[in-house]
């Protein structure tokens, strides 16, 4: 595990804290993702020495702010709390990962409830459209892969099969660091974290082979589907599409600055056309996701409305999108997107509760601020034409898939 420190003086002498794990591998989690998952839901449930309430307790005691979760690929803990109570936040986070029991009723409770959640995501359409769009996306992966997406009639099957022995068995395989970040940013005192640190977590390590599983670019063919949900007031509208792109990309900064001004703020295209001018939309926006080191990245359309508004919606879209590449965005639009941009990252970097997960970040990829630093330089000196060419390049042509949920057949749309 890696550790990072960064005393600084605090309003309340508050102290921000995260601590990332990963373990396992492609082979070794391939048909885990439940009891990972189930696991990753009950580590505040219970340990050796405290139940759910003497958990809540000790939070209390400590006026902290405190969560620990954990999913099939690792886990994560959340720390805010004064200088003076870190060391037992500390503690206690240790004997959540670490000693975890899993008690049986709360097992049963979270299984119960996630299998409810599922049951009623069938008839909800944001749920239904939006797990389509990620089922169409991540096609290429076989069931039983930790990226291949379940439907929720599979999610349902496989709570109701899952038993207490395997989620037990899981997190004695796997939980620990096969590779990790913990990070301390405030005021504390710097000598005696450091020593508390190698004392609790020191000697742990995952039993299992970690490699990162990586997230490639594919292309997919693209779809048009509508899901029905009667009786339900408000429809979704998804649209997306892989991109070959990591946030290191030449195209990076003009394409982060394009997506800001096609969908990505109040003031954006898609904005001001589906939810300003046309009135259609409660909310519409688009954005790239730019993965570090791998090239999966993603564009994400949505629009939510009334259902019979939702064919209009569409055509919105497609028409912004055409009008976007022939005539491009104007420099007053880049202007501003820019300087929200920038704004928005230098703020990120003053406020308390982010500094700590942005250096953990940082230290997972082995990068310092100084590439924080270089980001910023190019979207600062990123040109018009760099962004109208960035969009063209990877926008013409693209195979945009789109799908929309809502209560279409009472509304008389799409028939």
């Amino acid at each position: 595990m890696k550790l990072v420190l960064f005393p600084k003086q605090t309003r309340g002498g508050m102290v921000s804290a995260v601590i990332n794990i990963r373990f396992g591998d492609e082979k070794s989690l391939f048909g885990k993702s439940t009891d990972g998952e189930l696991a990753g839901s009950l580590l505040m449930r219970g340990t050796k020495t405290r139940n759910k309430q003497q958990i809540q307790d000790e939070t209390d005691r400590l006026k902290a702010q405190i969560n620990v979760s954990g999913s099939v690929t690792g886990a994560s803990a959340n720390i805010r709390s004064t200088g003076a109570n870190l060391p037992d936040a500390l503690r206690l986070v240790r004997d959540l990962f670490r000693e975890s029991t899993f008690p049986e009723p709360e097992f049963e409770q979270v299984r119960l409830q996630q299998i409810q959640g599922a049951e009623s995501g069938k008839t909800d359409p944001q749920t239904l459209a939006a797990t389509e769009l990620r089922r169409h996306l991540n096609e290429r992966y076989p069931k039983g892969d930790v990226r291949y997406v379940d439907t929720l009639d599979e999610s349902i099957d496989e709570l109701k099969a899952a038993k207490l022995e395997d989620v037990r068995q899981f997190y004695q395989h796997f939980y620990g660091p096969g590779e990790g970040e913990i990070v301390i940013s405030g005021q504390f005192d710097q000598a005696e974290v450091k020593k508390l640190v190698a004392e609790l977590f020191g000697d742990w390590k995952s039993p299992a082979k970690f490699e990162r599983i990586k997230r490639a670019y594919a292309p997919v063919d693209a779809i048009n589907k509508k899901i029905e949900t009667p009786d339900k007031q408000n429809s979704l509208f998804l649209a997306g599409a892989p991109i070959k792109i990591d946030d290191d990309s030449p195209d990076a900064a003009a394409l982060t600055i394009a997506g800001m001004v096609f969908g990505g703020t109040p003031n954006s295209r898609l904005f001001m056309r589906i939810r300003i001018k046309d009135g259609l939309s409660y909310g519409a926006g688009a954005q790239y996701s730019l993965p570090t080191i791998d090239d999966g990245g993603v564009l994400t359309v949505y629009a939510i409305s009334a259902p019979q508004n939702t064919p209009k919606v569409e055509v919105d879209f497609n028409e912004e999108l055409q009008k976007a590449l022939k005539d491009g965005f104007s420099d007053q639009e880049v202007a501003q997107a820019k300087k929200m941009w920038l704004d928005q990252a230098s703020v990120s970097r003053t406020e308390e509760g982010s500094i700590a997960g942005i250096l953990a970040s940082r230290e997972r990829w082995g990068r310092t601020m100084a590439w924080d630093a270089k980001r910023e330089a190019a979207v600062a000196a990123v040109t018009t034409e760099q962004v109208n060419a960035a969009f063209k390049k990877f926008m013409t042509g693209l195979p945009i898939s789109i799908v929309k949920g809502g209560d279409f057949k009472k509304a008389n749309a799409y028939q």
